[in-house]
């Protein structure tokens, strides 16, 4: 392993998330699991972490570089060995193979996997497929279209998980598209998870927000924040940039600070 003073280990903290070890012709990671990163680093959450179809490891890792507890921990649980593969790879480069942990399984069949403790975990990530299977053009590849469509578990199969691993008041924390709230609501008051706080995110001040950061507490109470919208880009054309308070949240964004990025 790694040890966090090897100037390697010091390299690739700074580039994170570039240099990230993704499989080839598999999905690889958006805006959207950094962004998710940066918000559950930012809940009161106790220091056990786990993050639902982790992939090769951005949101759990990257939530482990901003998380203000060195102390902190993740499992990341995937169905594609290979992901779990890049996941421990890119943990190992990290320095962060004792504080990180990827395994391959099924998160529909959590509560049969004797690796996976219930009530075990303080805080949950989880970056699910965003699409219907009957809606939206599918992509080339198994693993793409699993990452992008609910073919191998839906909002509710996370929000089960999740509601599974989380002790007593602990915090599940997701990004899912702004239009399917209703059905992302619906999914973790199903499983006793309360929402508290939403963040909606937005390409620009002003325009809609197509994206949304949610935070639900477990047997929580009544009460919820609804936030000003973050808004990501200022400027138009060649001058499209990250805006401040972007940056000033999730400070991975300035990977790609360019028109490129906008999506």
């Amino acid at each position: 392993m790694l040890e966090q003073g090897n100037p390697d280990v010091q390299a690739a903290r700074e580039a994170f998330p570039r240099g990230l070890a993704q499989p080839d012709g598999g999905f690889r990671f958006g805006a959207d699991a950094l962004l998710l990163a940066s918000f559950a680093a930012g809940l009161a959450a106790g220091p056990r972490a786990a993050d639902l179809g982790t992939g090769c490891g951005a949101a759990g890792l990257g939530y482990l570089l901003a998380a203000a507890d060195p102390a902190a921990t993740c499992l990341g649980l995937d169905r594609d060995p290979d992901m779990v593969r890049a996941a421990g790879q890119n943990s190992a480069a990290l320095g962060l193979s004792d504080r990180f942990m990827a395994l391959t399984a099924d998160l529909r069949v959590v509560r049969g996997d004797a690796r996976c403790l219930p009530e075990s975990r303080d805080l949950i990530l989880c970056n699910p497929p965003y699409r219907d299977p009957a809606s939206g053009r599918r992509p080339p590849g198994l693993a793409r279209d699993a990452a992008r469509f609910e073919v191998d578990g839906d909002m509710a199969d996370f929000a089960a998980a999740g509601s599974y691993l989380l002790a007593n008041k602990g915090i599940f924390a997701c990004i899912h598209l702004a239009e399917r709230l209703p059905l992302v609501f619906a999914a973790l008051a199903e499983r006793r998870l309360i929402v508290k706080r939403v963040l909606p995110v937005a390409s620009r001040a002003g325009a809609p927000a197509k994206l949304a950061l949610v935070a639900a507490r477990k047997n929580g109470g009544p009460g919820m924040v609804l936030e000003a919208p973050l808004a990501l880009y200022a400027g138009t054309g060649a001058h499209t940039r990250l805006t401040e308070v972007a940056l000033a949240f999730c400070p991975f964004l300035a990977c790609n600070p360019g028109p490129a990025g906008e999506s």
